[in-house]
C-alpha cells in the first residue's frame, strides 16, 4: 500500500476515533463503556456486553504493539478488561460458554446467562491475541479451553445466536465465519508456545472455510448465502435475504485462511456482494439485498431476525463499509483484477465522506439511513461498537504486498 494511504488511515485512526474510546474505559471497575447514543455524546447504560469488550481487547491488543504514545495506557487498560471478564464472564456449567452480558461491576445478568457463541468467540480471539501481545502462555490456554468448549457446544447442537436467534431447521453461515476467524486468531497466538497445537487449530480454520464454499455458496448466482434451510428451498425472506457486507468481511477471513488456494471461487464472491449490494442511487452498500437483488421479499416470519431485515435492509452501516474497504485492499495482494482498484476507490470515498463525524472525539456516526442521515437505532446491541473501526484501521496500516494498484 501506498505510504500516503497508510498515513491516512493512521492519522484517522488515533486523531478521529481512539480519543472518543480513550474516554469510555471505565476507571472503577475496567472494562469499556459501549451503551452510547449513535452520535456518541450520551452514555445510555454501564452494562457490559462481553462480545463488545473481547472484540475490544482484541483491539487493545494490536494497539500496545504499535509504535504509540498510549502503549502503557493500552496496555492498563486491556489488562483490566481480561481481568473484568476473568471475575465471573465465563461460566462453569458444560452447556454454557460466556455470559452475553455483565453489569458494571462485571457480575453475569439477565434471565439466561449464556445466549451467544459469538460472545464466545469474541472473548476467545481477544484472549488469544491479548496473551500472545503479553506474551502470556496461560491466557492463550484459556483462549484455547473456551474454542474447544464452543467446539462442542456446537457438535452437540447448542447454538445461541442471539440476539437474533435462527430455527433449529436453518443454518446460518455467520457460525462457520466466526468459528473460521476464531480458530485463525487463536492458532496464529499459539505458533510462539504451541506449534503442533496451532497446526491443529489452523486445520480447523481450513474446514470451517473450505466448508462455507462448500455449503453456503450459490454458485450459479456466485452470492454467499447467508441462512439456508435444511428441508426446503428459498421462499421465505429469512432465506432470500443476502448480506453483502459478511460476505466481504466473511471472504477475507477465508483468503487469511486459504490464502490463494480458491481464490478463482472467492473473487466473483467478492465482486457479486459489491455489485448487487450497491445503491446506484444514494451510494453506500445496503445492509440486506434479496438475492434477486433490491429489497429482500419473500414469506415473512413473525420472528426477530426477518423483522431487522425488513425494516432495515436499505440502512448504511459502518462496519459493512470499513470490512468492505479492507476486504478489497486484501485482495488486491492476490489478484491484478482492475475491477478490485475501482470498487476500493468507490467505497473508500463514500465511507470517509459519510460515516466519520463532525467533531473529531465523537468518532463516527455509525448507522445511516440509505440517504445517510443519521439514525438513533438499536442495530443488534444497544451499543457504539468500537471493533469493525479500529481493526480495520489497524490492519489497513499494517497491510504489506498490496498490488502497486491503490
Amino acid at each position: 500500500m501506498m505510504e500516503v494511504e497508510r498515513d491516512f488511515f493512521l492519522h484517522h485512526l488515533y486523531h478521529q476515533i481512539l480519543p472518543f474510546w480513550d474516554r469510555a474505559f471505565d476507571p472503577e471497575e475496567g472494562g469499556i463503556f459501549t451503551c452510547w447514543t449513535n452520535d456518541g455524546k450520551t452514555l445510555t447504560s454501564t452494562d457490559k456486553y462481553t462480545w463488545s469488550q473481547g472484540r475490544m481487547l482484541w483491539c487493545l491488543s494490536k494497539l500496545i504493539g504499535h509504535d504509540s504514545p498510549k502503549k502503557e495506557y493500552y496496555y492498563h487498560e486491556g489488562q483490566r478488561i481480561y481481568e473484568l471478564l476473568g471475575r465471573g464472564a465465563i461460566l462453569s456449567d458444560p452447556d454454557e460458554g460466556v455470559a452475553f452480558l455483565l453489569d458494571k461491576a462485571g457480575t453475569p445478568k439477565g434471565k439466561e446467562f449464556y445466549t451467544s457463541l459469538y460472545a464466545d468467540c469474541f472473548v476467545s480471539s481477544g484472549f488469544a491475541r491479548w496473551g500472545e501481545a503479553t506474551k502470556n502462555e496461560a491466557i492463550v490456554n484459556e483462549a484455547y479451553t473456551l474454542y474447544q468448549k464452543t467446539k462442542g457446544l456446537i457438535a452437540r447442537g447448542i447454538i445461541k445466536s442471539e440476539p437474533y436467534p435462527i430455527p433449529a431447521t436453518h443454518r446460518s453461515q455467520g457460525v462457520d465465519m466466526i468459528m473460521c476467524n476464531t480458530a485463525h486468531e487463536l492458532s496464529e497466538a499459539l505458533k510462539a508456545f504451541d506449534p503442533k497445537r496451532s497446526e491443529a487449530v489452523k486445520e480447523d480454520a481450513k474446514r470451517y472455510a473450505h466448508h462455507i464454499l462448500d455449503f453456503f455458496v450459490d454458485k450459479g448466482t456466485h452470492q454467499l448465502r447467508e441462512v439456508v434451510n435444511l428441508t426446503n428451498g428459498e421462499t421465505t425472506l429469512l432465506e432470500r435475504h443476502r448480506n453483502p457486507g459478511h460476505t466481504l468481511e466473511c471472504l477475507w477471513f477465508i483468503l487469511d485462511v486459504l490464502n490463494d488456494e480458491r481464490i478463482d471461487e472467492m473473487i466473483p464472491l467478492l465482486l457479486t456482494a459489491l455489485e448487487e449490494g450497491w445503491d446506484d442511487e444514494c451510494g453506500g452498500i445496503y445492509r440486506y439485498i434479496d438475492r434477486e437483488g433490491g429489497e429482500p421479499r419473500g414469506e415473512r416470519e413473525d420472528d426477530a431476525f426477518s423483522t431487522l431485515i425488513a425494516e432495515t435492509w436499505d440502512y448504511k452501516l459502518w462496519w459493512v463499509h470499513v470490512e468492505a474497504l479492507y476486504a478489497l485492499a486484501r485482495f488486491t495482494t492476490v489478484s491484478h483484477d482492475p475491477a478490485i482498484k475501482q470498487w476500493y476507490e468507490k467505497v473508500q470515498e463514500y465511507t470517509f465522506t459519510t460515516f466519520p463525524a463532525k467533531e473529531e472525539a465523537l468518532e463516527w456516526i455509525q448507522i445511516r439511513k440509505r440517504t445517510g442521515v443519521p439514525e438513533e437505532r438499536v442495530i443488534a446491541l444497544p451499543v457504539k461498537d468500537p471493533y469493525h473501526i479500529i481493526r480495520a484501521l489497524i490492519l489497513l496500516s499494517e497491510l504489506e504486498g498490496v498490488r502497486n494498484v491503490l
